[in-house]
């Protein structure tokens, strides 16, 4: 079965709800964030640097360098974060822009996943970074 929230969306809100957590827009270095949420550097890297494009993340550079957040956690929705890094999905095929079927004023069907996924959209609009915020004692771990 395909995932409707991919890896690279899930890591995505991993590293945004961690930085979250850690105090006053504190740097944290890459490798900790990697290490720390069991995804591999590249991999994190890679997420990061779509983030810092879409304006969520800064960087900064050098021996005390690192990833924080650009924006307060109250102000960052999961779709936010989730759109940040190329997420797309709808819940049906159907429901794609692209498909043109010619039952969908009749199909209840239609009518009920379209359903689910303004629910689903408007709880990921109205659910905050700061809401899922996790820190080092939460993840059982101390840098």
């Amino acid at each position: 079965m395909n995932a409707f929230i991919k890896r690279e969306h899930d890591y995505a809100l991993r590293i945004s709800a961690y930085l979250a957590g850690i105090s006053n827009r504190a740097v944290a270095p890459i490798s900790t964030i990697s290490s720390l949420l069991s995804i591999s550097r590249p991999f994190a890297t890679k997420i990061i640097f779509r983030l810092k494009k879409s304006g969520f993340v800064g960087t900064v550079q050098g021996k005390d360098g690192g990833v924080f957040l650009t924006k307060l956690p109250t102000e960052i929705s999961l779709l936010d974060i989730l759109v940040a890094v190329g997420f797309k999905s709808r819940l049906n095929e159907c429901m794609n822009p692209d498909f043109h079927c010619p039952m969908i004023q009749e199909c209840k069907l239609y009518h009920f996943f379209e359903g689910q996924e303004q629910q689903l959209l408007q709880a990921l609009r109205d659910t905050k970074i700061s809401d899922v915020a996790f820190t080092n004692t939460d993840l059982h771990q101390k840098t």
